[in-house]
């Protein structure tokens, strides 16, 4: 798994999620994930939710709902957000630090 993986979901392959865990993480059989959704359904605070276009799709990483997944939950890798490092780490610390 690459680190800040992009994956589909098997029951819902529409639906993107954001796997933020470390990929050493996924050894105990799940990850912390959270949603990507389309911005047109989706109020966006700037830094707790980054924005990042698919192919034209404007989607926001729903950081406040971040989930344990169970591994076999997860569909196919899509695309990696590792060079989004910043911003997502931004989120993450808006989320549990306020900052």
């Amino acid at each position: 798994m690459d680190y800040l993986a992009v994956f589909t979901l098997k029951n819902r392959p529409e639906q993107l999620v954001l796997v933020l865990s470390h990929p050493l993480i996924a050894e105990a059989g799940s990850v912390v994930a959270a949603p990507l959704l389309d911005t047109a359904r989706f109020a966006v605070a700037s830094t707790l939710n980054p924005v990042f276009d698919f192919g034209g799709r404007q989607v926001a990483l729903a950081t406040e709902q971040l989930a344990a997944i169970p591994l076999k939950e997860l569909g196919q890798q899509v695309t990696s957000l590792e060079t989004h490092e910043y911003p997502i780490a931004n989120a993450i610390n808006r989320l549990f630090f306020g900052i």
